[in-house]
């Protein structure tokens, strides 16, 4: 790699992204939002052929004339997207998906620009973790999302940067099956919150999910045990960052 680039991203997860896709097929990458450019180099020094997008691209830092990497300035929740369909082996959108309006157009977006069978790679900050469980019930705030944006009071940073769109597993199953993706697998960057206390705790979250499970079978409102199950499982419950690899089905 030429230089040190910045990764806008918490600790592990370039490198947990980086071991996933050494290990899919294709080299046609989609990068976005790509920020300084530190994951789309890890891509081409894999000799991979790179398309970086992202709505402030002056930030970024390689030169934008490098050989198989392309730099597109975009917005990936515009509807009308000019980007090719069906173009990509692997899109990648890490730590995007909190700053965005509308989830749902990004969703639909990465889908349409990947080949049939091709993946996503996804990261989010966990919200549903045991410390952001907590500190939602002290405070009302995620974690990650720990200051309130008040229009004339925050910092401008925070107003242009900070992160505005919480989205928990369960949303972006929803969200990612219904827009025709099927997701693999699900991993984190790393483990917190293994303490007694959260340990104590688990298995009372466990019977209450036994309990809703039980109740929906009941009235009828559906088969939620597996997914019951996930929200529970170490990624979920003590993971800090929140990484799905889905397929375009």
């Amino acid at each position: 790699m030429d230089q040190f680039i910045e990764e806008l991203a918490s600790a592990g997860v370039h490198e947990k992204v980086f071991s996933i896709v050494q290990r899919l097929p294709g080299e046609n990458i989609f990068d976005a939002p790509t920020g300084f450019g530190a994951l789309a180099e890890r891509m081409l020094a894999l000799g991979k052929k790179v398309t970086a997008g992202d709505i402030d691209t002056d930030k970024f830092k390689l030169d934008p004339d490098r050989e198989r990497l392309t730099l597109l300035r975009l917005d990936l929740t515009d509807p009308n997207l000019q980007i090719g369909s069906n173009d990509y082996d692997i899109a990648i959108c890490v730590e995007g998906v909190e700053h965005l309006e509308n989830q749902w157009i990004l969703a639909r977006n990465l889908f349409r620009l990947l080949k049939p069978g091709g993946f996503l790679i996804l990261t989010t900050p966990n919200i549903l973790n045991f410390r952001s469980r907590v500190r939602f019930f002290l405070e009302g705030r995620y974690e990650f999302f720990k200051r309130p944006l008040v229009k004339g009071k925050s910092p401008a940073h925070d107003l242009d940067t900070y992160h505005i769109a919480p989205v928990s597993y369960f949303e972006l199953q929803f969200i990612l099956e219904s827009s025709g993706f099927a997701i693999k697998e699900l991993h984190t960057n790393k483990y917190s919150s293994r303490n007694i206390i959260s340990m104590l705790l688990r298995p009372l979250y466990k019977l209450i999910y036994s309990y809703k499970d039980s109740r929906d079978k009941r009235r009828g409102r559906g088969e939620y045990a597996e997914l019951y199950k996930l929200i529970l499982s170490d990624e979920i419950y003590y993971g800090e960052t929140l990484i799905i690899v889905a397929q375009k089905q």
